[in-house]
């Protein structure tokens, strides 16, 4: 994103807005993790509400409110790995469960893509997901976000630096088991 790029993204995501965007793996969609935003995302993909999304954040200050909390957590939140790395970890009671899915877990992934984190230093921690409907292939570019989703994306990002075009790992915090390389 260029600087104005993510400044529009931003406004657009506080004035409860969904918008498209490149993320450190995949283009996606994200909106902020509030209830009635993630059903709407939810029904935009045509997705199953027992799947969870994912917190995209620059930093671990901004999950803190989502999350069980302690000092190892946060260590091991802000240690950076050498690709992207999602960490499911415990929610706090105020999370909606529309975040959660069946997991009862936070996924979190602290992006080092300068894209994501200008973003989230703008508008704080993002609820993301793959730009896709449920079970389909992965939009890999705004063109194909427009034709796939139209009017139902409130904002297109059209200035991206790639990703990684692979899915992040996926590790259980508490246990350390690896879920998805």
């Amino acid at each position: 994103m260029t600087s104005s790029s993510h400044i529009n993204a931003a406004i657009v995501l506080k004035h409860s807005g969904i918008i498209a965007h490149q993320t450190d793996t995949v283009f996606g969609l994200a909106c902020l993790p509030t209830k009635k935003l993630l059903v709407r995302l939810t029904k935009i993909k045509n997705r199953a509400a027992h799947k969870n999304f994912i917190l995209l954040t620059s930093n671990s200050d901004q999950v803190v409110d989502f999350i069980h909390a302690d000092e190892k957590t946060l260590q091991i939140l802000n240690t950076p790995t050498k690709t992207p790395t999602t960490w499911l970890v415990d929610a706090s009671s105020n999370v909606p469960p529309q975040l959660l899915g069946a997991t009862h877990k936070v996924a979190i992934r602290i992006s080092q893509h300068p894209s994501i984190k200008k973003l989230c230093e703008e508008a704080g921690a993002i609820a993301s997901t793959s730009a896709n409907i449920s079970n389909q292939e992965t939009c890999t570019n705004a063109q194909q976000v427009r034709a796939v989703f139209g009017p139902n994306i409130d904002f297109i990002d059209q200035n991206q630096t790639p990703g990684s075009g692979k899915s992040s790992t996926i590790i259980d915090l508490n246990s350390g088991d690896v879920l998805r390389r």
